[in-house]
């Protein structure tokens, strides 16, 4: 993986907190804060959950191991208050429970909770040593409220308590001021072979360096980054599984992948001019969304790739084999990817390039089995291509034989529009399920469908029913897209 930027890039993190400031009313700190929890929610969920917060017991130590849980702490304390008599024999049968069931007791108690278990008893102890370490900060809010350099110092006391390996860690509430103590932990969980790494900066500073050191760990397996402006690395070999990036302004202009364990890589809002999978065997799922910038998006080796999107025709430029993918062209072999299951676009109808790459994108994968469909409403209508152009289409291999799903995210109102759904569900022979909005924007595209199918019809060529479902889209379900669990993410909540 290869991560290239130019001398000056689109947008600066400067050029950011500069706008927001001179903006009225909020701060830029307060702006940014505004939109934290919607970007985090992109990232995955607590490792474990967080526990209710039932009592303040802030104090900056009360994460080491021989502070507010020592026995010197306790002293002069009555014993009955910390341990209350319990029903039974009064023997500790926990603790007789064999090392591999206590490793797994541990693995599921919160941040705190866990390392608290080492004042039980010297097995205990050894217990805890010997678990993979888990570490959420959002555990430690509880105890040290929204201050970030007490939470800092006691993730660092943890890693550096703990012998490794450590199993994951997610710090999403923290803001690094200072790049010492970011690079000093880095290093530290690269040393105790950090598995899983979810790192999100608040974000403030938001200049703040991503440590060179994460894009080099050998351990890890899953990367899901946040708010982070890039270094300028040449090469980076890390055997990762999946690759997430949230809203990095300023990161490389270039990404070229090249992993043969690579199998998600997932962009939200970030400013990459270019990515090039160059050689990635395993790689299943090619996901971003971009702000309104260009970009190329080369496909050289991806034998595997299954789901792609959101292929915006206005920004995107396609590259497949080393073929320009163009409207209308002929499209041979080697300009095809037949592994892919779900496409997901883009498209302005009203613009003749646009609707005329339509059905190029679906000789590009034979395959497809999903296609989701964001139309982008235009005042001028430009196009030509309306219901003769859609009329005048012959079939392909994925109509005829593979496509089985059409959602489409919006209203389908123009004649151009209306012509390209007339065309999937005379075309798609396999056609089981179309997705509507249910809006009365969309009831010329409701009533088609109903009238082309109807309840209990057969779909045209098919032996079999077609549904039709009509459901409020809600948004994009980034967490599904990066999800290895789920077999055949919905990219979109309904």
């Amino acid at each position: 993986m290869e991560a290239a930027g130019d001398e000056e890039g689109p947008t600066t993190y400067g050029q950011i907190e500069h706008f927001l400031n001179s903006l009225e009313g909020l701060t830029a700190q307060q702006r940014i804060d505004c939109i934290v929890a919607f970007l985090i929610s992109f990232l995955p969920p607590p490792l474990v959950p967080a526990p209710e917060v039932v009592g303040d017991d802030s104090d900056d130590e009360s994460f080491s191991l021989t502070s507010s849980d020592s026995e010197a702490s306790d002293a002069g304390a009555d014993p009955a208050a910390f341990h209350p008599v319990a029903l039974g024999d009064g023997e500790d049968h926990i603790s007789r429970l064999p090392d591999a069931l206590l490793s797994n007791i541990i693995s599921r108690l919160a941040t705190q909770e866990a390392e608290r278990t080492v004042v039980l008893s010297p097995r205990w102890r050894g217990v805890w040593a010997t678990t993979p370490l888990l570490i959420d900060d959002a555990h430690l809010v509880g105890a040290y409220g929204p201050h970030d350099i007490p939470i800092v110092r006691a993730v660092s006391r943890c890693v550096a308590a703990h012998p490794g390996p450590v199993r994951g860690v997610r710090l999403t509430g923290l803001s690094f001021s200072h790049e010492y103590s970011l690079r000093r932990l880095v290093a530290d969980l690269a040393n105790k072979d950090v598995r899983d790494l979810i790192l999100f900066n608040r974000p403030w500073p938001l200049n703040m360096p991503l440590p060179e050191d994460i894009l080099r760990c050998a351990s890890l397996e899953r990367l899901y980054l946040g708010v982070w402006q890039f270094p300028k690395i040449n090469s980076a070999h890390p055997p990762l599984e999946i690759l997430s990036i949230v809203m990095s302004f300023g990161s490389p202009s270039r990404l070229r992948i090249v992993s043969r364990s690579l199998q998600v890589v997932a962009d939200w809002e970030s400013t990459l001019d270019e990515v090039v999978v160059h050689d990635a065997p395993c790689l299943e799922r090619l996901i971003f969304q971009t702000i309104d910038t260009r970009r190329s998006i080369k496909i050289v080796g991806a034998p595997r790739l299954q789901v792609l999107g959101f292929l915006d025709l206005n920004l995107h430029e396609l590259e497949i084999g080393g073929i320009a993918i163009k409207a209308g062209m002929i499209v041979r072999a080697r300009a095809m990817v037949p592994s892919l299951k779900v496409l997901a676009v883009i498209v302005r109808f009203a613009c003749n390039q646009e609707a005329k790459m339509l059905p190029t994108l679906l000789k590009c994968f034979p395959c497809l089995e999903t296609l989701h469909i964001l139309p982008v409403p235009s005042d001028s209508v430009n196009s030509t291509h309306n219901l003769e152009f859609w009329e005048s289409l012959g079939s392909c291999e994925c109509l005829e034989l593979h496509l089985k799903t059409l959602m489409v995210h919006g209203c389908l109102v123009q004649n151009n529009e209306i012509g390209f759904l007339q065309y999937v569900i005379r075309e798609g022979k396999p056609l089981k399920a179309v997705c509507l909005a249910p809006s009365p924007n969309n009831k010329v595209a409701i009533d088609m469908v109903s009238a082309k199918f109807g309840k209990n019809n057969a779909a045209s060529g098919g032996g079999s029913s077609t549904d039709i479902s009509l459901a409020k889209i809600n948004g994009w379900i980034f967490q599904n897209a990066i999800d290895m669990s789920v077999d055949t993410p919905s990219l979109w909540t309904t």
